[in-house]
């Protein structure tokens, strides 16, 4: 068994290397491979991470698409971090029959973050295991791929910039809940969206974007924001109007894919200057939605239910 080790907040191009490589040494192995990843994510229990790129739901669609095999999940707990790195291993050899890794260089595990490529490398050879120490992926604009650069420019609304990285539009599942039908009274009605709350929110803004619903995409124009327009004080909410269908999608849990942000959340002096920017917004939407099909592609699993 070739075990592919890492704490996967979802799956970026920077991990599909890392797979390819297991796939690799699995197959001139004549063996399996397998991930194996830490639940919940380490920087959970240890601090620094409040809100994950991607959800276990999200996790499970994204190996569906990628041909990805189910992982081993180790529970995390701050008594766990402590693990000498070697009894680790050692367990995990017992455990799956282990005969190669494959990690990322700047991968660290076990007591004192003491785990490293040069650990790896003597506990290997030690016991004739193949090793791959696969070095980070960069982009060809000097950006090196990661969760946390992807999650930065989530939190931005670069969105367009994280699906470079991700290789695919980042995305939320989410049940549609009951709002205030504002927009549908001004001819624009939307799903009101209730994401699961570890789940990242992006950057507020009005993005264009994609729904999978009814066994097909239709483009969205959403809005990630308070409704300035109209003084709404609370939460950040997200709404999507879905352009060109008309349906009830209340109490359903479709696919939302964020493509593009249009522009920052703006406050209008009424409800015909808003109207005006919504029109325009779709027109806008619609142009990303076209252009980001081949993007969409990607996504051949997709869910039947809604």
């Amino acid at each position: 068994m070739i075990v592919c080790i890492g704490a996967f907040d979802g799956y970026h191009r920077g991990h599909f290397s890392l797979f390819r490589q297991a796939r690799e040494m699995a197959a001139r192995a004549h063996t399996e491979w397998k991930i194996v990843t830490f639940s919940p994510h380490p920087r959970y229990v240890l601090g620094g991470l409040k809100a994950r790129l991607f959800t276990l739901e999200d996790a499970a669609f994204l190996r569906r698409n990628f041909d990805i095999p189910e992982p081993l999940e180790i529970p995390f707990t701050r008594e766990f971090a402590s693990t000498e790195p070697r009894l680790f291993l050692d367990e995990l050899r017992a455990r799956l029959g282990v005969t190669g890794i494959v990690v990322g260089r700047e991968f660290r595990f076990g007591r004192d973050r003491s785990g490293d490529g040069e650990f790896l490398a003597r506990y290997c050879a030690e016991r004739g295991l193949e090793l791959a120490l696969m070095p980070q992926l960069v982009m060809d604009d000097g950006i090196v791929v990661s969760s946390t650069r992807v999650r930065d420019m989530v939190q931005a609304g670069n969105v367009d910039q994280a699906a470079e990285l991700l290789g695919y539009p980042w995305f939320l599942f989410s049940e549609v809940v009951g709002g205030e039908r504002r927009g549908r009274a001004m001819g624009y009605p939307t799903a009101n969206m209730l994401p699961d709350e570890k789940k990242l929110t992006p950057g507020e803004g009005v993005y264009a974007g994609a729904m999978w619903h009814g066994g097909r995409w239709w483009p969205a124009a959403i809005s990630v924001g308070r409704n300035p327009t109209f003084l709404v004080q609370g939460s950040l909410r997200i709404e999507a109007h879905v352009i060109g269908f008309h349906g009830d999608l209340y109490g359903r849990r479709p696919l939302l894919a964020f493509l593009k942000r249009l522009r920052l959340m703006t406050r209008f002096s009424g409800r015909m200057s808003l109207m005006k920017q919504l029109a325009l917004d779709c027109e806008e939407t619609r142009r990303v939605f076209d252009a980001s099909r081949p993007l969409l592609k990607v996504f051949h699993c997709l869910p039947s239910f809604d």
